[in-house]
Order: structure tokens, then sequence, then C-alpha cells
């Protein structure tokens, strides 16, 4: 009600200003007082350009733009004689105040109206909001966090899977801010700030939205790009209104997403693409952590994927304390992360969540979610009412190699090489040792590329070592070694674009990085972009002659490697030949469709197929897929 009080009196205000101002128009066009006579003269030399009859007054414009006014004594002639001169004559009938109200709303009712809205919406931006203050014209030194009191996230621990060590972390954060007693008696306290970082996908924020649900203290949620804005200065205000918040809610939890975003190294390079309210808003936030102390209850949690470029100021005891490192799940974690998310989903029986979790090395929380969906997504589009291990598998090749294009025009000879190509691929898979096992060979263009070979792991791997990296190149470069013995020199095509670049990456990393050369020696240079050039640079000085030897040995290391390919295929031209042209009549073929047609021309492969002896995760009764009732 007071804010429409106050609208009103502003309306008033501006109101009248806008009649004044028309008033005082209005004296500035009065025109000069004339007599009769002088008037009639006008009119009989014909110089009268325009008349109005007001009433008993006629006020008349001559045609050297002068404005005359006399009054009309009764009957006068005079309007008569005006209109015989042809001068263009109006009568006012006497409504001219009203007129002038109408004319006068036509024309400034609009700007009235935006004003009076625009006035009304700065009043409600300054009063709005659970920070927010009577009386204030803006609110950009207020912090944008959310606070959650009564209506907590949903989100719990048991919504989180496969980082159990890091949960365990976080439970003593969380016991402490229940029975604080029980950690001080032995006179510890608790960290500061905690930092979690990990690559993009690895359940960050998940876990922090899990705390939010499993601690009964108000969550203060805020990101860090919300600190910085246009305006120097606004940053550091948040900062300072964010702990204001904490305090008045104490004990509470602040958690700051992409923290990275507010807290990159200061330095006079800015390599970080900084700029002084970006460091403004740092030092705040440094000076509010050593601000309060931690029997006031107050714990940072912040989250970022860039630990790297975070100020070292940031980092130090006292600040964040613990630095707690997010992993990609392993095979376990998978498994336990897909039963999370399988929950809600119609699986047939012939799902194996943990056959799902081998195939799927390297994968975060993030991605198997994305992959069960996908499998709903295409059981869906199939009409069916349940997601079986076919669609789930297609969801993997989707995700890992790309969509199918099985529209594209591939002419007969083209189709034949790229079929050559990835079965040369496969073959060097099959007979190198240390491999990892094929599962299958596809020439259906998926993505960018025209054909794949794809390989599984068996487990997931930790370190390799130089007998797994060179049979690695092997298959790499097995392609194109294909692609030279059936079709010559002249023949070679430009699919191996990808594997070349691919390999020699491998091969300088053998030499330069993990000292794998005998030549060389066991050196490491390690190499970083540089800002300003958008180059790969040395970060210690190299001579010139040691450079030129690690180019030598890594081309030694790709040659020796093609020539052994080239040699393998050359060995199995034969038992390639019917593995292209099986290849060519299904376009896809597996592991033991290939192993079938090599054994009929008496070969043994030295990488069989990838299998799963027995069952590693014991399954409990909920767990064990139930027989579909028709």
């Amino acid at each position: 009600m007071q804010m429409f009080k106050s609208l009103f009196v502003w309306v008033l205000i501006i109101g009248a200003t806008i009649v004044a101002f028309n008033i005082f128009e209005q004296r500035h066009e009065l025109a000069t007082k004339v007599p009769l006579n002088s008037l009639v003269q006008l009119v009989e030399e014909g110089k009268i350009e325009y008349a109005q009859v007001k009433g008993r007054t006629i006020v008349a414009v001559t045609k050297d733009g002068q404005r005359i006014e006399t009054a009309i004594p009764p009957g006068s002639n005079v309007v008569d004689e005006l209109v015989k001169k042809g001068v263009r004559v109006e009568v006012d009938t006497g409504d001219a105040g009203t007129g002038w109200l109408i004319n006068l709303l036509i024309s400034w009712l609009p700007i009235l109206l935006f004003i009076g809205i625009w006035i009304a919406l700065m009043r409600q931006m300054s009063a709005g909001g659970p920070q927010g203050g009577p009386g204030r014209a803006f609110s950009f030194g207020k912090s944008r966090a959310k606070v959650y009191i009564e209506e907590k996230p949903k989100v719990t621990f048991d919504d989180v899977a496969g980082i159990d060590e890091v949960k365990e972390e976080v439970k003593e954060i969380i016991e402490y801010l229940k029975d604080p007693v029980k950690f001080q008696k032995l006179g510890g306290r608790p960290p500061k700030g905690v930092l979690l970082y990990g690559e993009p996908g690895v359940g960050k924020t998940l876990l922090a939205k899990a705390i939010a649900g499993e601690a009964h203290v108000p969550f203060i949620s805020i990101s860090g790009s919300d600190f910085v804005e246009m305006f120097v200065g606004v940053g550091a205000a948040r900062v300072r209104d964010l702990f204001d918040t904490a305090k008045k809610h104490a004990p509470c939890i602040v958690f700051i997403d992409e923290i990275d975003a507010v807290g990159r190294t200061r330095g006079a390079l800015n390599l970080g693409g900084g700029h002084d309210e970006r460091e403004q808003t740092l030092n705040q936030l440094l000076v509010e952590m050593d601000g309060f102390d931690t029997s006031e209850g107050i714990i940072v949690i912040a989250a970022t994927n860039r630990p790297d470029i975070l100020d070292p100021a940031l980092l130090r005891p006292g600040r964040f304390d613990r630095q707690i490192f997010i992993p990609k799940p392993d095979v376990k974690g998978r498994y336990e992360i897909l039963k999370v998310h399988a929950k809600n989903k119609k699986l047939a029986p012939d799902v194996d969540l943990e056959l799902v979790a081998r195939a799927t090395p390297g994968f975060t929380g993030a991605d198997l979610e994305n992959l069960l969906n996908e499998a709903a997504l295409l059981a869906a589009r199939k009409g069916k009412e349940i997601i079986s291990m076919e669609e789930v598998e297609e969801a993997i090749d989707r995700i890992t190699m790309g969509l199918e294009r099985k529209g594209m025009a591939i002419s007969p000879e083209e189709k034949e090489k790229i079929a050559y190509h990835e079965a040369g691929h496969a073959l060097m898979g099959f007979m190198t040792e240390g491999s990892d096992p094929v599962h299958k060979v596809s020439i259906i263009p998926r993505g960018m590329a025209l054909g794949v070979t794809q390989q599984l792991p068996i487990d997931d791997r930790h370190i390799y070592d130089k007998k797994s990296l060179y049979s690695r190149l092997l298959v790499m470069l097995g392609g194109r070694a294909a692609e030279e013995v059936f079709y010559g020199k002249e023949g070679i095509t430009t699919g191996a674009e990808n594997d070349l670049q691919r390999a020699t990456e491998l091969a300088y990393r053998m030499v330069s990085m993990w000292g794998m050369s005998e030549k060389v020696g066991p050196i490491a240079i390690r190499k970083m972009a540089n800002p300003f050039l958008g180059s790969m640079t040395n970060t210690i000085e190299t001579s010139e002659e040691l450079l030129r030897e690690i180019d030598e040995e890594v081309k030694k290391i790709l040659t020796e490697a093609y020539e052994e390919a080239k040699a393998t295929v050359e060995m199995y031209k034969e038992p390639l030949k019917a593995v292209v042209k099986k290849l060519l009549e299904k376009e896809t073929i597996t592991c033991e469709e290939f192993v079938e047609t090599l054994k009929l021309y008496g070969v043994e492969v030295k990488t069989g197929c990838k299998k799963i002896e027995g069952k590693t995760f014991e399954k409990t009764e909920e767990e064990k897929p139930k027989e579909e009732v028709v």
C-alpha cells in the first residue's frame, strides 16, 4: 500500500511539472493586442494568413508570422470580411479548457505511465529479496546466494555412489556441525574450507547437494560467476554480504560452485584473463575467510575442475585446509552409479549392469546417467515397454563412437577401402599381445568417422608399460598398412589422418615424457600451452641437438611399427579378404564372427574376445533381474 501511495505522489509531481511547462509555453505564444481598425486594415491589404475566433476575441496570424489579438465589438462584421478575403477562420465553441486537457492527456499519458512503471520496478528491485531493504534504488552489492533452510535439496548420500572415501570425508564435516563437542574436547577444529576438485561430471556439485540434504543446518549456495559484475567493487560487496548472511544463519555450510571464476591466480601477466574487479573480489574472499572463526560454525565448500589456476593464497591452510580430489569411478564405482540411476528405469532381465560397467571405462557419473537416459529414449522410440540390453549397447555406441549415418552415400570402391582399413585395425588388435580386446568392427559411418573398430579393456588401467603402448601403435597403424598392402602406395587414402596424429603424439610421449627410448634416455621434456602464442612450448631449455634426437627416435619407432603392421597384414592377407567380404555383407561384425572367420584359415589369435568369467560384484535379491511376466 505504501508503494502505491509513493507512486501516486510521484505521478502528481510529474503531472504538475508537465502542466506548468505547457502553461509556460502557451504564455510564450501570447498574441500582440491591436485595435480593431488595424486588423480591418490588414484584412483589406490581404496580409492575414489565419484567424481564430474565441468568444468575443479574435486572434490572427499575419503572413509574416506575427500574432495579433483584438476584441470583436457587438454588430461587427469583421469575421465576414475575413471569410470574403479567403482567410482560413476557426471558431472556438468555448470548450477550449476541456480540449486542452484532452490533448494534454493524449500527448503525455504514455510518458506518465512509463515513468510510473519504471519507478515501481526500481522500488521493487530495491525492496525485493530476503536481503533487500526499503529506500534502496539498486541492490548490486547484495549476494545472489540461495539459502536453503526449510526447503533443503532432496538429494542425499544414497544418490551419490562411486566415491565412498569422499563421502566419509564429508560426513565428518556434517557430524561436526551436528555435534561440535565431540571434536572440540580433543582440541580439534574442523577445516574452514573444503575444496572439491576433479574432472567435469564426476559429481562435485551432486555431492554438495547431498551435503545439503544430509546436514540439518542452513545451506547457502552460490556460483563463482555471481560475484563478478561490470561494476568495480560489486563483487567484493557481494562477498561481504555472503559472509554476513552466513553469520546470521550459523552454523551453516557455504557452497561456492566453480570457484575458479573468481579465484584465479593473481599476477602482473594476468594469464587467467582476470581484471581489477576479479582481483578485488578475490582479495575480499581471502579476508572474509580469515575473518571468521570455526567456532562460529561456518564451513566453506568450493568446487572446481581447474585447481591448477587457483591462487596459492586461497589454498593455504586456514582457508581451504582440506582439498579432496574426486576421481573418475572405477569399475565397481561405475556399477554402483548405474544402480543408482537405474532405480527409476524399467530394465529387461537381460540387462547386466556389471557388463555395462566393464564396457564403459573412463565414464563419469554424468556420462553413465546420460547412457541410461539414451537407452530409455531409444527404447521409447522403438515402442518398447522396457529397456533391453540391445538399447543399452546401442546407447554406448552412440556416446563413444557417434550417431550412425546410414543414409550417407558411399561408392562401392570407397566402402571396400574402408572395410580393409577397419579390418587392418582389428587384425592387429587380434595378433598383438597386450592389446585391448576387439569388441566389434563396423563400416557404418558414425560421427566424423567412416568406419569404427571398437576395443574394450577387460579391466581399468592406471599405468601402461612400453609393450602395451607399442601394441597400441601397431593397432593404430594397422589401417594404413592394410591400405598399402591391398592397394599399393598409390592407393593409400586420407582415412588414416586421425590414426597418424594419435600415433605420432603417443610416440612423442613415449620418447620425450616417459623416457622409453634407449637412445634419448630417461628424460622428460614437459610442454605447456603458451597463452600468447597459442602453441606448445617447452618449460625447460632444450638444445636443438636433443630435439633432433627426439624427432629421429619418434620417426624410428613409428617406421618400425608401420613395417611390422604391414608384415602382419601381408602374412594374413587371404583370411583378411574373407573378413572384408563378410564385413561388406553385414556392415558390422562382432569379435566372435571375426575370430571365427580367421579360424577357418587356421589362424590362432593372440588376443581373444572380451570375456568376463563369473561375477565380481554380488547382487542382492532386489538387484537380481526378475523374470518377465507374460
